[in-house]
């Protein structure tokens, strides 16, 4: 019979700091090493951190079915990857905020992107930018962990 992996609202919040944190490590080393391969300039390389963040919170909920030996209930996979998602881009326009008063022209880059409203804080665009991106990767995960709660996919696999 099918049941529900019981996570509790600590390992939730647990899970979502850790995970949060270990992406935006990985975009922290993703950015330094696109200005090391002087290939900064190319915006659209950020994609990379959105399949990261797709592929970290799979690992994230899988590991959960596989701990709890039940399914992940379909609501809560949406908030854990959306929130890790969220405190992953958080942390990650911090560390921009500070990184872009060092390096003059990443800040030129982001503002040039930015709409004037945004200027003054040009890193809550990644923030922005960030959480919408949460939402889709959380939409991805709610179809990939379906298939345990209706049983489709065995809890050991």
């Amino acid at each position: 019979m099918l049941r529900s992996a019981k996570i509790t609202l600590a390992e939730s919040r647990n899970s979502i700091l850790k995970y949060g944190f270990i992406a935006c490590l990985f975009y922290i080393a993703f950015l330094l090493l696109m200005r090391v391969l002087n290939l900064h300039t190319i915006t659209e390389l950020r994609m990379v951190n959105y399949v990261f963040l797709c592929v970290l919170c799979i690992v994230e909920i899988k590991r959960q079915v596989t701990k709890g030996k039940g399914y992940v209930p379909f609501l809560e996979v949406f908030f854990e990857s959306f929130f890790t998602g969220v405190v992953s881009f958080l942390l990650f326009s911090v560390f921009l905020f500070f990184y872009t008063r060092f390096d003059e022209e990443m800040n030129e880059i982001i503002l040039s992107r930015a709409s004037e409203t945004l200027k003054q804080i040009p890193t809550a665009i990644i923030l922005f930018e960030g959480a919408a991106v949460s939402i889709v990767v959380a939409l991805i995960n709610l179809q990939y962990f379906r298939r345990y709660e209706e049983g489709e996919v065995p809890v050991d696999k």
